[in-house]
Order: structure tokens, then C-alpha cells, then sequence
């Protein structure tokens, strides 16, 4: 059931395997073996029309700054409003919640177009995400989208991430140029913001010091963002602070840039994520 889990202004819905908020459909909180799987800052902001800072962000209809340059919100406007529950089942090993968001005259404002979006969220032994969108408008259109996971990790300086290996990326932080992975896990020695485009593969995230390898598995989302904001854009940002870089990772699931989502009146298209403890 609902329950005001904080002593800010946003409901929250509690089992032991975590939390969810229909504030932005977020996944707040995965534990597996009592122990958290996702990062959520100490200083992020728990109200209406605030972004959450960790947990896993719905980002939708955009990805990023607003590519039009109209001054709309970063990252889109599902993030920022409250969802309408529609499924919530409570069992020994899962709890299974649905959120549901429809255009209205607020996002039609910032973003011309009639749809039908459902966030399903499965926390148990794994975490297990669908992210829907239809069509219920009359003509095709277009739409970048992202389950922006923060995963918790002991120092992100020691981590070891597989599955890019050879891969090509454009790179935020060298004004968008082009790389190409080696043959070795990525490893983290400054701030990195990579977007991967065509990527399919699985994920896993080797943490020594917190002793695990955490398994990210996505379908259906042809790009992978890897970021890190390490000490200078930590500094910079007010809901997370200079200290907490270091306990966070975000690889996130997305169809963005090249890979973006065209959808037909009637057509829906759904983004799939698990994480998995191994």
C-alpha cells in the first residue's frame, strides 16, 4: 500500500526487496540479500516536479538536454510527474507494481503528441523492468526514451565493466568525438559520459570491493550510456555533492541519437532491462 516512506512529500511503496514511487514511475531501491543494489543521493530532492537523483529514472520523450533548445526539461517530463498506479501485488518474493502515464495537456504543451506509456517494475531475486509506449495518435512519431540506472558500487574507481569491449562510442566529455573501446573491461580514472550505439550485449559490472558482479541484460534498446561525473561535476551538482561520486555507477538501457523509436498510430514498442546479482 501507499505510505509516506520519507519525510518529503512524494508516496512510496515499501517491500522488503525495495522501493517505488509512482513520482516518475521510479525504481528507488533493489536489494538483493538485504544488501542495496541501486544508489540514490543523500541529497536528492523527493518532491513534485523535482527529478530524483538514483534510483532509475524514466527518461522520456527525450534523452539529454532538449534537443530543440527550447529551454524544456532535461531528459524529458516523465521523470518529473506523477504516474497513475495500476497493478500492485505483494508476495513472499516479489513485489509487482504498473505505473501508467498518458499525454494531457501539460505534455502535450512541451511535446506534440498523444500516447500511452507503462512502467512495470518486478523486484525480487532479480529486478526486472518493461518500458511501453503506444501510439494512440493519429500520426507516426518519433521518441528517444532510457531506464537511467544508478548502480550502487563500493568505489567506482575499482570497478571493472564488460560486455563493451571493441565497441564504438561518442564521447560527451571530448564534444561528442568518436572512440572505440580495446579489448579490456572498461575501467574509470576520470569523468566519462559514452554513449554506445548498436549494442545488444549483456552487461557485468565486477565490484571488488563490494564483492559482486552485477548482470545487466536489456532488449529491444540498441544504445548503452556509460557515465560517471567524478569530483569536478559532482561539485556541480546540487542533489548529489562532491563526496558520492564515488559510490555509483549509471549504465543505462536506451534507444536514443541513431537508435530513437519511431512508432505508427496503434504501435507500441516495449524496452525490456533485468538485473541480476551473480
Amino acid at each position: 500500500m501507499l505510505a509516506r516512506a520519507m519525510p518529503e512529500s512524494l508516496p512510496i511503496l515499501r517491500s522488503p526487496h525495495g522501493e517505488v514511487t509512482p513520482h516518475g514511475a521510479h525504481v528507488l531501491r533493489w536489494r538483493k540479500d538485504g544488501r542495496e543494489v541501486l544508489f540514490v543521493s543523500p541529497r536528492s530532492k523527493f518532491e513534485p516536479g523535482q527529478a530524483i537523483r538514483g534510483g532509475i529514472p524514466v527518461c522520456f520523450p527525450w534523452f539529454g538536454d532538449d534537443p530543440e533548445g527550447k529551454g524544456r526539461p532535461a531528459h524529458g517530463f516523465a521523470r518529473r510527474v506523477a504516474w497513475r498506479l495500476v497493478e500492485e501485488e505483494h508476495a513472499p518474493d516479489a513485489l509487482r507494481v504498473a505505473f501508467e502515464l498518458t499525454d494531457d495537456d501539460s505534455t502535450r504543451a512541451l511535446w506534440p503528441h498523444r500516447f500511452s506509456a507503462r512502467l512495470t517494475a518486478r523486484l525480487g531475486p532479480v529486478l526486472d523492468l518493461a518500458f511501453t509506449v503506444t501510439n494512440t495518435d493519429t500520426r507516426p512519431f518519433r521518441y528517444e526514451e532510457a531506464l537511467h540506472t544508478y548502480l550502487a558500487v563500493g568505489d567506482v574507481r575499482q570497478v571493472a565493466l564488460r560486455g563493451l569491449e571493441g565497441a564504438r562510442y561518442r564521447d560527451k566529455t571530448r564534444a561528442g568525438a568518436i572512440g572505440h573501446e580495446g579489448a579490456e573491461p572498461l575501467r574509470f580514472t576520470e569523468e566519462t559520459d559514452r554513449t554506445y550505439h548498436g549494442i545488444e550485449s549483456v552487461c557485468t559490472l565486477q565490484d571488488p570491493v563490494l564483492g559482486r558482479t552485477l548482470e545487466i541484460t536489456k532488449c529491444d534498446a540498441r544504445s548503452t550510456v556509460v557515465w560517471t561525473p567524478w569530483t569536478d561535476k559532482a561539485a556541480r551538482l546540487a542533489d548529489l555533492g562532491a563526496d558520492a561520486w564515488t559510490g555509483f555507477l549509471c549504465v543505462e538501457s536506451a534507444s536514443i541519437g541513431p537508435d530513437a523509436i519511431t512508432l505508427e498510430p496503434g504501435a507500441s514498442h516495449t524496452l525490456a532491462l533485468r538485473i541480476a546479482v551473480r
